[in-house]
């Protein structure tokens, strides 16, 4: 009788099985010393998603991470193998931008630092493959490597960080994840924690710029200084790693209590060097052994059991094909229903092999969007198999922008809900996906399909059957507008500081509501059909023009800004060569109203360059007590520079440092009794001011008594003056 080859496998995996369940219990002892002087290799996991975009005390985040590294990757031991990668850092709702920007090595320095210069918040946080991959780079299951994640959220792409904690540990030679909390609660890290502790590695706090320094410091200490730590390994008969084991480590042999307790097919652990009992316990088997750790090295230490293994697959239907990828697995000891199980063995693979001792279980399939459980019973001496099948059929969908318009290939977004809305009229989303065709999983029954595409959407009631296929073609019925901007007729396309919207049609109030804006020179904006209003401003210069949007058709629009670029320059004196910036104020006005009033459309510190429809205005630029305006005027397209001249100096005003309680003032001569021009509680005081004569007054306490003292002065444009104060 002819097998197939899924059959034939499970065959095989019988024979493996109850050979395993044959051979004798024993141990084996396999302590490897390592050279102190051994640091192993390190890659910084840096996260550049789009939340890195927040702030905390002492600036942005991904700033503060950026000078961070820049602060401490040139301290560390140039001959330390260092490298980096960087996830969500490319495009937005892709849980597969992760790269290694800079390969561990030892000249690396300037690479490190420019790639983390370079980069810029974007996407999702799929920081459990980051880490997979990251400890792949380094070949973590040969030799000793470390990996410093700095995160400021938790994983957003479906994965466990504590699972992979587990599989790291399980596989790794000395493998250690350090973990750099920035910003995040440690009751709300979702298992960040377990990630740390699982691989003997630190978790870290940061709330500030500080703290971040503070906290990836010792992690990178932490990775290249030698450590005094133990390795405790299961295996089975056939040298396979078992989950579920519980180590307990006693020092010494008279010790009555561990000093340390630990779970897994891997258990790593710093501690202090000397003599260690080890107790071993995998269901009712029980294995002991005793080991030296010596100082500065990692030490490994193995059980072998019997055990009983159990073989998994997974299809669609029950009668459907086996899955041959995308699968993932979680062994529990508990159901569904019990509150905070954990899961105590877990795999990626198509059709796993869990070496489990004997007892009841509950086996966890998760395929795409879609999760089946079955109870398990794993007898001694006997192989069991199981199968889990999941009654989910599958959803391929496309869109385009019209009927006869090629499918989109970019820029899509997929969200399926349940059928029935809450009692609320919300949906539960159960699947999305950014890819430009769509394919979900998911059980059979109704959905509601919904489609986006920039600013525009669709969706569609769809049925889905098990084992089956349903194939859907959305059409948005949307068109494409893309804009342009020009300062004035004949002139080529501004580029730089334009920002654009398009709104919709007024409603019965008259309001519109926004359908699409950017800040690109040229914006591209897909909308349903219909007729919009585009608006483009340039600084003070605006523009707007109605525009029609069809179906299918592309809409290329340019605006008129019908305006000149205007700059004005400041000089103390007509002798001054160079214009004044520090301390200097610009205003534009417009012409005056029939009141004699003037609307304000433009202001700046230290230097004025504007953007300003063509006319005429009225333009003010001041420095201290200083003030000078002037009539201006602007052609469409036309790049124009006025000169304003103060006729002005500055004045430095020079008192006793010694004294206390100062009070400096400053009049026009004319008007010592008026209005005050400058002052200044200090015994030194920097003014600026026009053309003309001048009283200084200066108060101060001398000898316990309060002093006044007048010092006139006279001021000429352009000359730097000091004057002392009695």
């Amino acid at each position: 009788m002819n097998q197939s080859p899924v059959e034939s496998h499970r065959c095989g995996f019988l024979a493996v099985a109850l050979s395993l369940i044959l051979s004798f219990f024993g141990i084996q002892h396999s302590a490897q010393g390592q050279d102190a002087s051994s640091k192993g290799k390190t890659i910084i996991v840096l996260d550049a998603s789009g939340s890195m975009w927040g702030k905390v005390p002492g600036g942005v985040k991904i700033d503060i991470a950026k000078e961070t590294v820049a602060k401490l990757v040139p301290s560390i031991d140039p001959d330390i193998e260092l490298g980096l990668m960087a996830y969500g850092h490319r495009t937005k709702g892709d849980c597969g931008d992760i790269e290694l920007l800079v390969p561990p090595g030892k000249n690396n320095r300037d690479a490190i630092l420019a790639k983390t210069r370079s980069l810029i918040p974007t996407g999702k946080t799929p920081l459990c493959d980051a880490v997979m991959m990251a400890a792949e780079a380094l070949k973590y299951e040969e030799s000793k490597s470390t990996v410093i994640l700095v995160s400021d959220g938790i994983e957003t792409c479906g994965k466990d960080p504590a699972a992979v904690g587990d599989l790291l540990a399980a596989k790794g030679i000395d493998f250690v994840c350090h973990v750099v909390a920035f910003d995040i609660d440690k009751d709300k890290n979702a298992g960040l924690d377990a990630l740390s502790s699982k691989t003997g590695g630190l978790y870290l706090e940061a709330k500030d710029a500080a703290g971040l320094w503070e906290a990836l410091n010792k992690a990178v200490q932490a990775s290249v200084k030698p450590v005094t730590a133990l390795i405790l390994a299961a295996r089975n008969g056939a040298g396979e790693l078992l989950d579920g084991v519980k180590f307990e480590l006693f020092s010494g042999k008279e010790s009555e209590s561990p000093v340390h307790r630990g779970s897994g097919g891997k258990y790593r652990v710093t501690l202090e060097p000397g003599d260690y009992q080890i107790v071993g316990n995998f269901g009712a088997n029980k294995a002991e052994g005793a080991v030296q750790v010596p100082a500065g090295e990692t030490t490994n230490y193995e059980l072998t059991f019997a055990a009983t293994g159990l073989s998994a697959h997974a299809s669609l239907t029950a009668d459907g094909p086996v899955i041959e990828n995308g699968l993932a697995w979680k062994v529990f000891s508990e159901p569904s229903s019990s509150a905070g199980r954990k899961a105590i063995a877990f795999s990626y693979d198509a059709e796993p092999i869990f070496q489990l001792a004997p007892g009841n279980y509950y086996l966890l399939g998760d395929y795409q969007d879609s999760k089946a459980e079955v109870a398990v019973e794993v007898v001694a001496g006997k192989a069991a198999n199981a199968k889990v099948v999941f009654g989910s059929g599958r959803i391929i969908a496309q869109a385009r922008m019209s009927e006869n318009s090629d499918f989109l290939t970019k820029g899509m977004s997929w969200k399926l809900f349940a059928a029935e809305a809450d009692s609320e009229g919300d949906r539960k989303m159960v699947a999305f996906t950014y890819d430009p065709k769509a394919e979900l999983v998911v059980p059979a029954g109704k959905y509601l399909l919904r489609a986006g595409h920039k600013e525009t959407g669709t969706q569609k009631e769809v049925e889905v059957v098990a084992g089956q296929n349903t194939e859907i073609v959305l059409t948005f019925g949307a068109g494409t507008v893309i804009t342009h901007a020009i300062m004035a007729e004949g002139l080529e396309y501004a580029k730089g500081d334009i920002g654009w919207k398009l709104l919709s049609a007024p409603n019965e109030e008259g309001k519109r509501k926004r359908a699409a804006f950017g800040y690109k020179d040229s914006e591209t904006f897909k909308v349903p059909s219909g007729v919009y209003l585009l608006t483009a401003k340039r600084g003070s210069a605006t523009a707007e023009l109605e525009v029609v949007v069809s179906a299918g058709e592309t809409t290329e629009v340019t605006l008129n800004f019908n305006a000149g670029i205007w700059i004005g320059e400041g000089y103390m004196s007509e002798d001054s060569k160079e214009p004044a910036t520090d301390d200097t104020g610009w205003k534009v006005f417009s012409q005056a109203n029939e009141e004699g009033k003037r609307k304000q459309v433009a202001f700046s510190y230290r230097k004025a360059r504007y953007y300003l429809p063509a006319g005429n205005y009225l333009a003010r630029f001041d420095r201290g007590s200083a003030r000078v305006e002037q009539e201006i005027s602007i052609a469409p397209g036309e790049t124009k520079t006025d000169r304003f001249v103060l006729n002005a100096a500055v004045v430095l005003l020079k008192g006793n440092e010694s004294y206390a309680s100062p009070l400096i003032s400053v009049f026009r001569a004319e008007d010592e009794n008026g209005k005050r021009l400058a002052f200044d509680y200090k015994n030194e005081k920097k003014v600026y001011l026009p053309t003309g004569k001048y009283i200084a007054t200066y108060t101060h306490k001398s000898g316990g008594e309060k002093q006044t003292s007048k010092t006139p002065f006279t001021v000429e444009a352009g000359k730097f003056l000091e004057v002392p104060l009695n």
